[in-house]
């Protein structure tokens, strides 16, 4: 089969484009012909198809405000170079990821034009929130699911007029207007059921979604360590405050692998509450060294105060076969079963939290070995063999 996948970014900058990347790769080895687009940026993966590669866009910099702003709503130089992509491959089918402003779903259209069937996966709940997280100014938000993408705007969602209604109107124009994704993709896929039960919730066709969870790696049983470890952005959504309130009531030490914009508000509240001791800010770790810190860890903590859909971090974690404290919320529940594959906690409970980081003492060697077997019972239908062989039989559903 020759499949076309779709990311804008072509670099592992985050947990959609790292999946995609993976996909390129593991489907080649299974006798398909993988063909790549996204927008040109020398952090890309090689490829003989880079000269169609939509232009980089880049929304933080300076440049012609109308060029940028046109492109986020339609960008019709995408449409025309992936249209010459699709005559020169002819691809049996299109996976299209997060094509969200810099690629825009102009490219859909032309797809359609050629009727080539479109699978999509939903890496976040961007269809349905302007914003992608079903949260604003520190809470929960399901403002948007009703169609009236004006409360993005009137509750300033993005912390900036201008981008809240850049944001309003583009979710307007696609999802109420033109109907981009709704009539020009043939199948979603969830990677968590929660996230398929907003989409319907909003208004999207059941039949039209499909769950798949992100795969994980290969099950790899490590021994646990002293500390306990965060992993990922520093934002408000991800709660690390609740977790360094949590930790005072604690004798435990912390690892905090990651950056964001609430890395000075984080250290300033470790520093409060007089836990400069016991609180490791690592900033961004890759390779060798972040994989240190989860191997010796003692505990992953995924604190998250916004509807996680399906974490990376989470699936990273329960590979490893390490004990997890998370949040119950969004897609996390799936994967967490409390006392069973981990520990839950309310979102942004601080002294529910803590109660669960000072019972990991307690627990004995028979506790943490029905721990570990039940995490390899959930984790090996997630290993990417599996997850593959379930994701060409979706392919070969729609060819």
């Amino acid at each position: 089969m020759k499949i076309l996948q779709v990311n804008k970014f072509l670099y592992p900058k985050g947990g959609a484009d790292k999946y995609c990347l993976t996909l390129i790769s593991e489907l080649e080895k299974l006798d398909n012909t993988v063909v790549p687009f996204g927008m040109a940026d020398s952090r890309n993966l090689s490829s003989v198809w880079s000269d169609y590669f939509s232009e980089n866009i880049d929304y933080h910099k300076s440049g012609n405000r109308f060029k940028i702003v046109s492109r986020l709503i339609w960008n019709q130089e995408a449409a025309l170079k992936f249209a010459k992509l699709l005559d020169e491959t002819k691809p049996d089918l299109i996976h299209a990821h997060n094509i969200y402003h810099q690629l825009s779903p102009s490219i859909l259209i032309e797809a359609k034009k050629r009727q080539i069937p479109v699978v999509m996966t939903l890496h976040d709940y961007k269809l349905v929130c302007p914003n992608y997280l079903l949260f604003t100014h520190g809470k929960h938000c399901e403002r948007c699911l009703s169609g009236n993408y004006l409360n993005c705007l009137t509750h300033n969602c993005y912390y900036s007029y201008t981008r809240s209604g850049l944001a309003s109107l583009e979710s307007f124009l696609h999802n109420k207007l033109w109907h981009s994704y709704r009539d020009n993709v043939d199948l979603f896929i969830a990677p968590s059921n929660y996230l398929k039960q907003i989409m319907i919730k909003a208004g999207w066709a059941e039949n039209k979604i499909t769950v798949l969870i992100n795969p994980a790696p290969s099950y790899s049983p490590k021994t646990d360590g002293t500390r306990l470890l965060y992993m990922g952005r520093l934002s408000v959504e991800k709660g690390v405050n609740i977790l360094i309130e949590a930790l005072k009531l604690t004798n435990e030490y912390l690892d905090i692998a990651g950056q964001g914009p609430d890395e000075a508000k984080l250290k300033l509240l470790t520093k409060e509450l007089q836990l400069e001791n016991r609180v490791t800010f690592h900033g961004q770790l890759l390779g060798d060294a972040l994989e240190k810190l989860k191997r010796e860890a003692k505990a992953i903590i995924l604190p998250s105060i916004w509807a996680e859909n399906m974490s990376l971090v989470l699936l990273e974690s329960l590979a490893y076969d390490k004990l997890i404290i998370a949040s119950n919320s969004g897609g996390t529940p799936e994967l967490i079963e409390d006392n069973k594959t981990g520990f839950l906690f309310p979102p942004g409970n601080i002294s529910v939290l803590a109660k669960k980081i000072n019972d990991l003492n307690s627990l004995t060697p028979k506790d943490r070995e029905s721990i570990s077997l039940s995490i390899k019972e959930k984790i090996i239908p997630l290993e990417l063999n599996e997850h593959l062989i379930k994701l060409q039989n979706i392919y070969q559903q729609l060819t």
